[in-house]
């Protein structure tokens, strides 16, 4: 079975460690998620970080207290017995809810931190439910038959399992996993990405970790087309941009149709399909802005009518924490919040572009047309 590490995951477990740091990719999903199961305590951190109740409270509750909150009484699920963790409760609980989908649409957050014993415990427990665990220094992925994950060269790669008689084979890393014998569970670690494609195939339960580059920032893209096969095109855009160096794809929403907006009027019956991504990536602002041009350019964009229709329209909305006013580029995008085609794809990712502030908006430019 092949498992891609870019897929989307909106069922977040948030466990009861380190709570994330705003603006790390665990809050975005925590933001992305469409259902928030909190492992006891971390409830009450949920709540202060964003003002209201998680989804469902899950665990023994002996550290949670819902005092007379009532909406937080209706969310606990307390399950009292002492034989698992909150989080093998919480695994459960999506388990009951989706015996069949439930591992890929699941990712654990706030897994580590804290107690070094639990993040041990819990990064075990997420590798016997196949499910992933990500930190804001990287990503545990389990691997269930075969895993390909698109990271970066030289990337920080580690590869556990605590079963002897597990037989790997490997693409992509420094040192080959063909033939070791994995006498601890600890023997391939500390490895290297050679390329930026790496896939491990496992004939047991394992993990591999992928380091996060420090130095990546995550770039967030609007996507639009409304000439000729549009769904097609917006993949490929999509596809073209996870390929560009040093990039990879994290995220992207759901494609919707669209009105067009400040179009000619012979122009405004062409509806768009419209998608947001999210992408992290080490290149500077403006070698991933020529290139999503040079992607338009590829994919039959043509400029001679303003806001005519167009085979692909790619608009760079945020790059990080970057602002930046040229001819070329505007950085974020000083209209984006004003186009309901934008900010809901985005809502979707889990990125508010009012938290941006009123100031990021009152740009002039807004780049290439």
């Amino acid at each position: 079975m092949v498992s891609r590490a870019d897929i989307r995951r909106r069922i977040v477990i948030l466990a009861a460690g380190d709570f994330p740091a705003r603006g790390s990719e665990p809050e975005r999903l925590l933001r992305a998620a469409t259902r928030v199961i909190a492992c006891d305590s971390a409830a009450a951190a949920y709540r202060r970080r964003f003002h209201r109740w998680p989804d469902v409270i899950v665990g023994d509750l002996d550290s949670f207290d819902a005092g007379g909150d009532a909406d937080a009484q209706r969310r606990c699920v307390r399950v009292a017995e002492q034989e698992t963790n909150d989080l093998d409760k919480a695994l459960a609980l999506c388990r009951a809810d989706d015996p069949s989908g439930w591992r890929d649409a699941t990712v654990i957050v706030g897994a580590t931190g804290k107690r070094e014993d639990h993040t041990i415990g819990n990064v075990y427990r997420a590798l016997a439910a196949e499910v992933p665990v990500v930190s804001e220094h990287g990503t545990f992925w389990p691997v269930r038959g075969r895993l390909t994950v698109r990271t970066r060269k030289d990337a920080g790669i580690s590869v556990f399992t605590p079963d002897p008689e597990t037989r790997m084979t490997s693409r992509g890393l420094r040192w080959k996993l063909d033939g070791v014998r994995f006498t601890t569970p600890f023997c391939a670690t500390l490895n290297r990405a050679a390329s930026e494609t790496v896939s491990v195939t496992s004939t047991r339960p394992a993990f591999v970790y992928v380091a996060r580059d420090p130095a990546a920032v995550r770039a967030v893209v609007s996507l639009g087309s409304n000439v000729g096969n549009r769904a097609a095109l917006l993949a490929r855009a999509r596809a073209a941009l996870a390929k560009l160096p040093e990039t990879r794809l994290l995220d992207a929403s759901a494609v919707r149709e669209t009105a067009p907006v400040d179009v000619p009027p012979e122009f405004a019956a062409q509806k768009f399909l419209n998608q947001a991504a999210v992408f992290e990536t080490t290149l500077a602002p403006q070698a991933f802005a020529r290139a999503m041009h040079a992607i338009e350019d590829r994919l039959g964009r043509v400029r001679t009518v303003r806001n005519g229709p167009r085979t692909i329209d790619l608009d760079l909305i945020l790059f990080g924490d970057v602002r930046l006013e040229t001819p070329e580029l505007t950085l974020p995008h000083p209209r984006a919040h004003l186009r309901a085609f934008v900010r809901e794809p985005l809502a979707e990712l889990g990125i508010d572009l009012r938290a941006l502030g009123p100031h990021a908006h009152n740009r002039k430019a807004e780049g290439r047309t």
